[in-house]
């Protein structure tokens, strides 16, 4: 029997692109991508994009309507959110708690369910 260390070797000891070198190749043109802050006019088109009907998180409250609300103290606060979120390279604790709650596949094997987790944000 094979040891652990040879049949799933360290992530580091053979990486994907030693492994692969030319099976992505550089993009044509470097985009005009900005890296600085998030602005309020960037959260509003992707608050736009946004479906509706999409169900809340932990909170129950805040959902894809709430923000198309468009009030400024929100987006205001959102914003501000996001931007530390960002720069400190850290997620609230809240962000990575999910309610997991087991649905029957069909109506007449109730035995059978799937897991579906609901994320606060998505």
């Amino acid at each position: 029997m094979r040891s652990i260390q040879t049949r799933f070797p360290h992530p580091k000891s053979r990486s994907w692109t030693r492994l692969h070198p030319n099976a992505i190749p550089p993009a044509p043109e470097d985009l005009p991508i900005n890296q600085g802050s998030i602005t309020i006019n960037e959260m509003e088109q992707a608050i736009k994009q946004s479906k509706d009907g999409k169900s809340s998180g932990i909170d129950y409250s805040i959902t894809p309507e709430v923000l198309k609300y468009d009030d400024r103290w929100i987006m205001n606060q959102l914003c501000n959110i996001c931007n530390e979120i960002y720069n400190n390279q850290q997620t609230p604790k809240q962000f990575n708690t999910n309610i997991i709650i087991p649905i029957p596949k069909k109506a007449t094997k109730r035995l059978q369910r799937t897991t579906e987790a609901l994320v606060s944000c998505q």
